[in-house]
């Protein structure tokens, strides 16, 4: 079933069922009230005709009977019968003379228990009062047929009846309606989902600027374009730089293969041709293991983590850093470690996390002037900061958005071997740790890149 149909009916049975208990609410308050009214005035009649009785001369009730029957608002089927304290009927009066009530002893001695009684009895209503103001104690007993009522609950059932079909069809027609304003959207933003594909990812869905749940999910949708159009770019120009840094050292190496195949050459010559095809093999090995490395860390959930310790990684850097270079130095500056010593570390991967840490250092070393990084570790709530600081001497500051992209290299790196993917591999470290990195121009000459990561604590 569609989502439209479902919203009509849903909107439909709700309306039916407020419009049902309403109309029953009229129908039998009106009835209630209806029969509240014709006792109240039988108990008048019955008043009346009770308050007479004793003004006439005994057992001459003629009178009586010629002023009941005189009586412009005689009811339907008007009965009234009044009875002395033995049981005995010593008044009736009839519109009808067929007209009779049934009223047996146990209904008499009812009333006099009670004073007053109002009940349906063969399909009129009738009330009982004991009067006990005159000569003797007498029970009065009127019965009716209320048929202006009766007609009155029928013609207001009908209408009760037509109001509710119409209330059936305009619940319908708003129903579908308020259902088709309110998938409107929907429709708008799947007929733009289906106009975006791979060539044309940089399309966007129309947001209405209110602040509803339909602008949001566009919003959101919008985002999620944005991303996605960005990890297209990212993996084409991943690929594209890939290929060219494997194609380089493939195509050197058939080269010299080539060339050194044309004619016999000297043991001397072979061992050099052997020993450039190393170097080159060496670099594609290097570089196919770094890529494999990226791979592995853009899986997410695919490594084994253990408790960790930041400072204990953070002091083997000095000694790491000296054996790739004696230039190269490291000064490390802690905060006050916390008494839990659980705040130091994090759930993760150490050599991962090792091959990210060492990586900033490197870099750090590689390009400052003085070949100096500087690590300081400090703890902000429940987040492990580490701060690495070096100087630069030729970089250029609008080079930092982009430094931790695949085979991206800043402009100081021209002379320096490298393929431009350890950054981007020791972002993807980081997030897979849920952590975060950024870079930033402390002050002129002086890059820090901040790395934050959730303490085990």
């Amino acid at each position: 079933m569609k989502v439209r149909f479902k919203i009509i009916s849903a909107f439909m049975l709700v309306t039916l069922v407020v419009l049902a208990a309403v109309c029953i609410f009229i129908y039998y308050f009106t009835a209630s009230q209806q029969k509240t009214d014709f006792t109240k005035r039988l108990y008048n009649r019955a008043l009346t005709v009770a308050s007479l009785i004793f003004k006439l001369p005994p057992d001459d009730y003629d009178l009586l009977s010629k002023l009941d029957s005189s009586t412009t608002s005689l009811r339907v089927a008007e009965t009234i019968n009044i009875y002395n304290n033995r049981n005995s009927r010593i008044y009736r009066f009839a519109k009808n003379y067929q007209d009779t009530v049934a009223i047996g002893t146990e209904l008499l001695n009812k009333v006099r228990s009670q004073n007053f009684i109002s009940t349906t009895l063969d399909n009129k209503q009738l009330v009982a009062i004991y009067y006990m103001e005159g000569p003797f104690p007498i029970v009065v007993v009127i019965s009716a047929i209320d048929e202006n009522g009766h007609d009155n609950l029928a013609e207001l059932q009908k209408s009760l009846l037509l109001a509710f079909l119409a209330g059936s069809v305009l619940s319908f027609l708003t129903g579908w309606l308020f259902s088709r304003r309110l998938l409107k959207p929907i429709e708008n933003i799947a007929q733009a989902v289906n106009n975006i594909s791979a060539t044309n990812i940089q399309n966007r869905l129309p947001e209405s600027g209110v602040k509803d749940e339909w602008n949001l999910l566009a919003v959101t949708f919008n985002n999620l374009l944005e991303r996605l159009q960005e990890s297209f770019e990212i993996q084409g120009r991943f690929i594209s730089n890939a290929s060219h840094e494997l194609s380089t050292p493939l195509t050197s190496v058939i080269n010299q293969i080539d060339v050194t195949l044309r004619k016999e050459r000297s043991n001397e010559e072979y061992l050099a041709v052997l020993e450039s095809v190393q170097a080159d093999t060496r670099h594609m090995s290097s570089l196919t293991q770094q890529l494999l490395n990226i791979a592995r860390t853009a899986r997410g959930g695919a490594i084994q983590t253990e408790s960790v310790r930041i400072d204990e990684i953070i002091m083997e850097l000095p000694f790491l850093m000296k054996k790739i270079s004696p230039e190269y130095q490291v000064q490390t500056y802690f905060d006050e470690l916390p008494e839990d010593e659980n705040f130091c570390t994090v759930n993760g991967n150490y050599d991962l996390l090792l091959s990210a840490f060492r990586n900033l250092s490197e870099n750090g070393c590689k390009y400052a002037s003085n070949h100096l990084i500087k690590i300081s570790l400090s703890f902000i709530g429940k987040n492990i900061v580490v701060l690495f600081s070096n100087t630069y001497a030729a970089f250029d500051p609008a080079e930092l958005e982009s430094i931790f992209q695949p085979f991206q290299r800043g402009s100081n790196a021209s002379n320096e071997k490298g393929y431009g993917l350890g950054l981007s591999l020791t972002r993807r470290i980081l997030l897979l740790h849920k952590g975060e990195i950024k870079a930033e121009i402390a002050e002129p000459g002086n890059i820090l890149i901040t790395v934050i990561l959730p303490s085990a604590g």
